[in-house]
């Protein structure tokens, strides 16, 4: 204790601090006192507020009282209403009454073209469950989604596809034909502008156009506007040069293609065995997609050449934006085939899947095997593809090639650029149930099919 003392006493000698007396505090703050209560009073009479009299506020508030009702009566007088006859509001009720059905008429046939359609007209297809078919089970007949036309909500889509594979040759043919619509009053397909509201007296604008590779060379007719026509056995759209028709019903279909480039007459016949019919009808968070497929065979004529193969009519609805994906279907010689799709919000880079499954049909095992999370690799110039899955049960790994592309893009609601890619299969393998079933490229034989890679955004 001692020691701290003395070294406590040396460090105040040398800071050398002053010491401060009580006193001295208290002198100095009386000393403060009056010079406050001095400015207090300065202020008071610098700012010299006026005295306020309670009597004269009160003489105001009478004076404007009365405003109000003086300034009501002389308005009542400026006015002069009429005089209201009772006789003549009936007569004139009577006349309204006597023209409302031819009002109520016009009105609703101006309005239904326009208008959202109830919630039974959107979902009309809903006895239409997700479901594959095999060629011999019973199956529902899809003419009525083939030969109609919905009744779309504003920005709703509808579109018809026909897509014929044949897998003969190290390049084989393929053709896509499409026409669809979409319902808002302007769309924009490359350098085609056009309607696509509902139908009116029977009649749908759509936009259509064909491409192909003949085994040589890839042919294209540009997007055109067309006048589709269905009466629930066909459905053709025609117009500037180009013509599409399906015609026929279950297991017999035909596909005409009529145009200066591209010309086809195709017969189309249920397989009898594998999968012949799929149908996708799905509601998430309050939007509808519903896909509907026919996988038949084909044989038929392009441009005067003889093609065989296998083929597959396809209709799309959707009450949803075009968001980007990833599909891909490939068919093979032994008909097996395997289709994947994987739609994201976002760039390639960073992106939220929304869904990222596909099937594979086993011929050799008369199977479907689903897969999962796949990773979609290519190269800078999108001409080598491949595709891996695996899961606990499962292995899954292909590579395409691709021989023929081409790129659409849809304006007006947002940009959507839609690029196609014809490929035939370089390499594949899968395996399931711990390696009891496996398939090899040699088990299934030559395979070929399209890649989609879309990007963007269309409301």
């Amino acid at each position: 204790m001692s020691s701290q003392k003395s070294i406590i006493e040396r460090l105040k000698n040398k800071l050398r601090l002053s010491s401060i007396g009580k006193h001295r505090i208290i002198s100095k703050g009386k000393a403060l006192m009056p010079v406050r209560a001095d400015a207090i009073n300065y202020l008071r009479r610098d700012i010299r507020l006026p005295s306020i009299d309670h009597r004269e506020i009160m003489n105001k508030g009478k004076n404007l009282l009365p405003a109000p009702y003086r300034a009501i009566g002389d308005l009542g007088h400026s006015i002069q209403l009429p005089e209201i006859n009772t006789d003549d509001l009936v007569q004139k009720g009577k006349d309204l009454i006597d023209v409302r059905s031819y009002y109520e008429n016009y009105f609703y046939s101006k309005i239904s073209r326009y208008s959202i359609p109830s919630l039974s007209m959107m979902y009309a297809n809903s006895k239409f469950k997700t479901s594959i078919y095999k060629a011999g089970d019973p199956q529902p007949c899809l003419d009525e989604i083939f030969y109609k036309y919905e009744s779309l909500i504003p920005f709703g889509k509808e579109y018809w596809f026909a897509i014929f594979t044949s897998l003969d040759g190290r390049k084989p043919m393929q053709l896509v034909a499409t026409f669809g619509r979409r319902n808002s009053r302007r769309s924009v397909i490359d350098n085609l502008e056009v309607s696509g509201l509902n139908a009116v007296d029977g009649v749908l604008t759509t936009g259509a156009f064909v491409w192909c590779f003949d085994g040589k060379k890839k042919l294209f007719v540009p997007p055109v506007q067309t006048q589709t026509v269905a009466d629930g056995t066909s459905i053709v759209t025609s117009g500037d040069g180009l013509d599409i028709a399906i015609t026929g019903t279950a297991p017999e279909y035909r596909v005409g293609i009529k145009n200066g480039a591209i010309t086809g007459d195709f017969r189309l016949v249920k397989p009898g065995a594998g999968i012949s019919e799929e149908v996708l009808n799905e509601l998430k968070m309050g939007l509808n997609y519903q896909v509907y497929n026919l996988y038949y065979n084909f044989e038929g004529t392009l441009n005067g050449s003889e093609y065989k193969g296998r083929c597959y009519l396809q209709k799309v609805i959707l009450s949803t934006p075009m968001v980007p994906w990833y599909w891909c279907r490939v068919v093979f010689r032994d008909g097996s085939f395997l289709v994947f799709f994987k739609p994201y919000f976002g760039s390639k880079e960073y992106n939220y899947v929304l869904r990222n499954k596909g099937v594979f049909y086993s011929a050799k095992h008369d199977r479907l095997f689903w897969f999962y999370n796949i990773d979609v690799a290519c190269d800078s110039k999108k001409s080598f593809w491949r595709f891996r899955s695996s899961g606990d049960d499962y292995a899954l790994d292909f590579s395409v090639k691709s021989y023929a592309d081409h790129r659409f893009n849809f304006r007006s609601g947002g940009v959507f650029n839609y690029h196609e890619f014809m490929v035939n299969v370089k390499k594949f393998s899968f395996s399931a149930d711990g390696g009891k079933v496996t398939v090899s490229h040699k088990d299934v034989g030559p395979g070929a099919g399209l890649v989609e890679d879309a990007t963007g955004i269309l409301i």
